[in-house]
């Protein structure tokens, strides 16, 4: 049976940490240990966490940073400490159901999947319901290397994933957050993208913690131009994605470098499914890039030249989540190679999300 480790990353986090703890030592299969890296906290953090570490029924070991490292790396930092074959990441500020590591740490003893992931439900600080995270769900239990789309990402205390996957944290800071072009990749989601893209990634489609949303909650939700419509996202796609669009090839073209590093150890037994996720990688990074192209050129014979381009190559195929699909295709059509001012009341009706 394998051993599991718990990865908690702390911050001033006093005022919900003991209903945490609390449920970790209710687990009705417990951790090997808890393994806390605290970010040097001011509050009242590291005395709950030594008061508990007295009664609970596993060890529970902290290390204080010497310094403030943000909550990616100090996750990140959290992760490496641990010694399990198995790693859950855990928030301060949640609560965990009995059998969450139970159920998620069968899965991955009884498939060949490197990290599975759960639904939640949403709460407010009360812990009561207010939604559930079942727009991360997937349609598959099981589902093999890059067969999930690269633009998904979870929250990490969802997450429970082989420790073979911390050998590649050295090529963590190479990594790019496609959100913003500046910082790494957060933890949760570099681990989801190794997973997804080295082997089997795993869902169980029930919630097997309480998400709790407060006032110093570090994540905010997205739901990024949902429903609204073509006209209304012209400005958008002008002055807005562009830069967006940047983020977006620089972080994947990134990650494709990172799997061209990991492919050339050929001891490493994911080394051909990293050699086909750096292509798929680099690929979608280039449809970015296209467009951008597209959106910039002044002259529309070149605009249309460079639409072709991406529509002959397959970006704009439908049904592959490696390329933009149909409805981008007519995003670009209208707004980047046509450029109207006026959108046909049908075509104005289309709602489509905004990438």
């Amino acid at each position: 049976m394998k051993s599991v480790s718990v990865a908690m990353a702390t911050y001033n986090g006093g005022r919900y940490l003991l209903e945490q703890l609390q449920s970790l030592a209710s687990q009705i299969r417990p951790p090997a240990e808890l393994v806390v890296t605290d970010d040097v906290s001011t509050d009242d953090t590291l005395a709950i966490l030594t008061e508990f570490s007295h009664t609970a029924p596993f060890p529970v070991r902290v290390y204080v940073n010497t310094q403030r490292l943000g909550y990616r790396a100090n996750f990140m930092r959290a992760a490496s400490m641990c010694s399990s074959d198995i790693i859950a990441f855990c928030d301060q500020d949640d609560v965990w159901r009995p059998d969450k590591l139970q159920r998620c740490v069968d899965v991955l003893e009884r498939t060949d999947a490197l990290l599975v992931y759960h639904n939640a439900i949403v709460t407010d600080s009360a812990l009561s319901p207010i939604g559930t995270l079942a727009r991360f769900a997937l349609a598959n239990s099981c589902n093999p290397p890059l067969s999930v789309d690269p633009f998904m990402g979870v929250y990490g205390f969802t997450l429970v994933f082989d420790r073979q996957l911390v050998q590649f944290s050295s090529l963590w800071d190479r990594s790019i957050n496609i959100k913003d072009g500046n910082n790494p990749i957060d933890h949760d989601q570099w681990y989801f993208f190794l997973a997804q893209t080295l082997g089997t990634l795993a869902y169980v489609d029930e919630p097997l913690a309480q998400y709790r949303r407060h006032e110093s909650t570090t994540t905010t939700s997205e739901y990024d131009w949902i429903g609204k419509s073509l006209l209304s996202q012209a400005p958008h796609f002008m002055f807005e994605c562009l830069g967006r669009w940047e983020h977006l090839a620089l972080g994947f073209e990134r990650r494709a470098a990172i799997l061209n590093e990991i492919a050339r150890e050929p001891a490493i037994p994911h080394a051909a499914s990293a050699r086909a996720g750096a292509e798929k990688y680099q690929a979608i990074a280039r449809i970015y890039r296209e467009r951008i192209e597209l959106y910039k050129d002044d002259r529309i014979v070149h605009r249309f030249r460079q639409f072709m381009g991406i529509l002959t190559s397959g970006g704009y195929r439908s049904g592959d989540v490696w390329a933009k699909g149909p409805k981008s295709g007519i995003k670009d059509l209208i707004l980047g190679v046509l450029r109207v001012s006026r959108i046909v009341p049908a075509a104005a009706k289309i709602k489509l999300r905004g990438y």
